[in-house]
């Protein structure tokens, strides 16, 4: 029986101690883990999801500022920005689907995904119907006007459940534009 307990406690002892030094950099740079799973995903997530520059219908023409190679914009609704860049060049896009439900009591909620795209003049150059989380490499050219818009949101008076029209929530769409 002793035996028993010796052998656990070697077990406990050498897990303890040689799960204790693990390395705590390199997931992102400058970013140091503490070792509280809370803090630490709170830490990461907000590391890796950097601030979005909200669209709205009353910002489309400056919703959208590459000056420093960087942006990330997120929206709620179909608001069009337009924008150029200060420099061609190439430049990594990643999107992200948002999704509008439509809920009412006693009734089974309907989602809808709710897509992202950007354009040049009428040609698409990424959209995410074609992959919701795929990043791509787009050259985009100075002083050429750009458009990026969501679509996909449905009328919540073209449903009904039982005689009411349900309530709509919108989760928003993210695109990510970086300068290689």
């Amino acid at each position: 029986m002793r035996i028993k307990y010796a052998f656990i406690l070697a077990i406990s002892l050498f897990l303890f101690l040689g799960c204790g030094a693990e390395k705590k950099e390199g997931l992102i740079p400058g970013v140091e883990l503490t070792g509280d799973p809370l803090y630490d995903a709170l830490l990461l997530s907000v590391a890796s999801n950097p601030p979005c520059t909200v669209l709205t219908d009353s910002n489309t023409s400056s919703a959208v500022d590459l000056s420093d190679g960087f942006d990330s914009i997120c929206s709620w609704t179909t608001a069009v920005a337009t924008f150029t860049v200060t420099s061609s060049g190439e430049y990594e896009i990643t999107g992200f689907t948002g999704r509008q439900t439509l809920s009412a009591y006693r009734c089974n909620s309907s989602y809808f995904t709710f897509h992202a795209q950007l354009n040049q003049a009428s040609t698409v150059l990424y959209t995410t119907r074609d992959s919701a989380t795929q990043t791509v490499t787009v050259n985009l050219t100075a002083g050429t006007t750009y458009s990026l818009y969501g679509s996909g949101l449905v009328n919540t008076s073209d449903y009904q459940c039982s005689g009411v029209r349900p309530s709509s929530s919108v989760s928003p769409y993210r695109m990510n534009i970086r300068k290689k």
